[in-house]
């Protein structure tokens, strides 16, 4: 049987933290451990996660979402046997009842490194994500040489032998879209499965101009192989 870990960047996230646990708790197939880094919280996300039985990490001061998936991917490298990490936001937009199909995809086709794919219309997703989803999903396209459905979804299954060659720089969002750019740069299949799509009304920690120009800049240094 697969073994599988799950990988939670979590920032002030004390009031969904204990409904995702429990519903990865309630799964057939239960993750052998539960990573959760807390990116400078300020509420209670540190001890929630702590006596809810997941190893935790703790930043003194908000450090940014690649940063925390970064030091998660290094501490499931160093740490753990499993053949599988899956990345979950904490905001609950990530329904635990999808992991099934996502080790289903990684062990029966020998998808090594698979991304949610969500619904994409008004009503479902802010209009404002549709349009830059769609632009940045049809920008990586193009310099990936793969057809990339949904290059923002945090939903992802990576192997561990595809966390090996891939050395990551970024510290903020523009982690996820170097991470597709990179493993593609080393021929690595990216596969999509589709999910729901939902939003909670949550804020969003994404400052769009900031970044707009972070991404850019990323695009322009991977463009030139810049390391």
């Amino acid at each position: 049987m697969i073994k599988y870990d799950i990988l939670i960047p979590a920032y002030n996230a004390q009031d969904s933290l204990p409904q995702l646990i429990n519903q990865l708790n309630s799964l057939e197939r239960k993750p052998d451990k539960i990573y959760v880094i807390d990116d400078g919280s300020t509420d209670g996300t540190n001890t929630i996660a702590d006596n809810l039985g997941c190893k935790v990490k703790s930043f003194a001061e908000n450090k940014g979402k690649g940063f925390a998936l970064k030091t998660g991917f290094n501490d499931f490298l160093q740490s753990s046997d499993s053949e599988f990490l899956i990345c979950m936001d904490a905001d609950l937009q990530h329904p635990a009842a999808s992991i099934p199909d996502f080790i289903n995809l990684g062990q029966k086709e020998g998808g090594k490194f698979v991304i949610g794919n969500r619904r994409k219309s008004c009503g479902k997703m802010p209009v404002a994500r549709i349009i830059s989803n769609t632009l940045t999903s049809f920008i990586l396209s193009i310099i990936s040489g793969q057809k990339i459905k949904d290059s923002q979804c945090g939903y992802r299954l990576i192997h561990r032998d595809v966390l090996n060659i891939i050395k990551l720089r970024e510290d903020g969002f523009q982690l996820e879209s170097e991470f597709i750019i990179r493993a593609a740069r080393k021929n690595v299949r990216i596969d999509f499965i589709d999910i729901p799509t939902i939003y909670n009304h949550e804020n969003s920690h994404i400052n769009h101009i900031r970044d707009t120009f972070r991404f850019i800049g990323l695009i322009i240094r991977e463009l030139l192989h810049l390391k």
